[in-house]
């Protein structure tokens, strides 16, 4: 998929108006069960920002569409391990990929509430504990307490960067299509070792029971 990335890339350093809704949607898409596993979000967004920056787009709105999108994202996963519980599990695509559903879980067990916070910074569980959260019954009001305050934290980590990248690259008088050259071959670069770390996920499963496996009734995180 990285041609898709890369293409991405290319559009928003030609149609910098773009980058808001670029962000927007990549910061949704982190969350977001499988996808948030295959789609470099963290990255584009480093990188999308320093293009905007370099084509003079006001930072404040990027980082909105960061916070909000990375709201709804883990919102929406959450809603819908609420709503359709196990039965999600068995689903094509969850149903490929039960180790990071056993990851998640043994995740939140360990870290309780806190997982919600720390995931939103760990690759591939950030994709999957809003969602197994839903399923294991964490309350409401704790997850999106919780959620709030990850994206008010995750969200400048990743689009001040890369303000300050494209500032510093402004200075510099690197123009902007030798800039989305750079980015492109680092986001080639992050997408290789994701894949090497999917692979070594899916050669290294946790042995214990998990969700997708069928578990007494009334089995919830309190």
């Amino acid at each position: 998929m990285t041609p898709y990335f890369v293409w991405i890339v290319d559009f928003v350093g030609r149609h910098p108006h773009y980058a808001v809704t670029a962000i927007f949607l990549l910061a949704l898409s982190e969350a977001v069960p499988v996808v948030g596993t295959v789609v470099p979000g963290s990255t584009l967004i480093i990188g999308i920002c320093a293009l905007a920056t370099g084509a003079h787009v006001n930072p404040w709105p990027l980082l909105g569409a960061a916070i909000v999108g990375a709201i709804l994202g883990d919102g929406l996963s959450f809603w819908l391990g609420r709503r359709y519980h196990r039965e999600l599990l068995q689903r094509w695509p969850l149903n490929r990929y039960p180790q990071f559903i056993d990851r998640s879980e043994a995740f939140i067990k360990t870290y309780g509430g806190a997982s919600v916070f720390l995931a939103r910074f760990i690759a591939v569980v950030r994709a999957f504990v809003p969602l197994v959260a839903g399923i294991l019954g964490m309350s409401s009001r704790q997850f999106y307490a919780v959620n709030i305050l990850s994206a008010l934290a995750w969200a400048p980590a990743h689009v001040f960067p890369g303000v300050l990248l494209g500032m510093a690259l402004n200075l510099a008088g690197l123009s902007p299509g030798r800039l989305a050259i750079l980015l492109i071959v680092g986001l080639i670069a992050v997408s290789a070792a994701g894949q090497a770390l999917r692979y070594y996920l899916n050669r290294h499963p946790l042995p214990q029971a998990s969700l997708s496996a069928e578990r007494r009734p009334g089995s919830s995180l309190k």
